[in-house]
């Protein structure tokens, strides 16, 4: 006789599974997310600084004329974040390798993470080492922060293990949001994204 009690819990389970690989399945997949200005929030400020180790106040030193596209690497886990941080590495020279960045259209590249003090150098001096001749150091840096969730709540954006991309105006507005590995798919739409956003408005 099968004991109510495990039934129960074998189809919870089951469901949870379920859920598990239908999140696994999108999270793989570039999304845009369309940011309704009501619903969304802002990036924290947080003074840090490039790897060329100049000063850095995030977000407000961002000098895309036209627009920014912000890439986070955000997670609590040592290897996903380093996985992260080179996967927006593939990003930044895809989308350079297209033409979507410009003088006018500049990427940006941070690490998010919680670590001890004493190691921040070495991270910094990590990352300018592994990131050097792939990316501008002056668009590129680490930061520091005690509370990843906040940080990542702030503007919301999910802490999903998966590479961020953050579209930002020049007046600091959060416009669009993609999320997973670089693609063939994903650099078009972003393209197209940046694109739009471009576009003079219509009288």
């Amino acid at each position: 006789m099968i004991n109510p009690l495990n039934f129960r819990l074998f189809h919870v389970s089951e469901k949870n599974i379920i859920a598990l690989l239908v999140w696994a399945i999108i999270s793989l997949l570039v999304t845009s997310v369309p940011i309704n200005a009501n619903e969304l929030g802002a990036f924290q400020r947080v003074e840090t600084e490039t790897l060329d180790k100049e000063d850095f106040f995030f977000p407000d030193d961002f000098q895309g004329k036209s627009l920014n596209i912000v890439m986070l690497a955000m997670s609590k886990e040592e290897e996903n974040g380093t996985w992260q941080g080179e996967a927006l590495v593939e990003w930044y020279t895809a989308l350079a390798e297209q033409g979507v960045l410009s003088d006018d259209v500049l990427g940006y590249h941070f690490s998010v993470m919680k670590v001890p003090w004493f190691i921040k150098g070495l991270i910094r001096g990590g990352m300018a080492d592994s990131y050097e001749g792939k990316l501008p150091l002056s668009q590129a840096g680490a930061i520091f922060i005690k509370d990843l969730e906040k940080f990542a709540g702030s503007p919301g954006i999910e802490l999903d293990s998966q590479p961020t991309l953050v579209l930002v105006a020049p007046d600091g507005k959060l416009l669009e949001l993609f999320k997973g590995e670089v693609s063939e798919e994903g650099v078009t739409a972003v393209g197209e994204a940046v694109a739009a956003h471009l576009q003079p408005e219509a009288d």
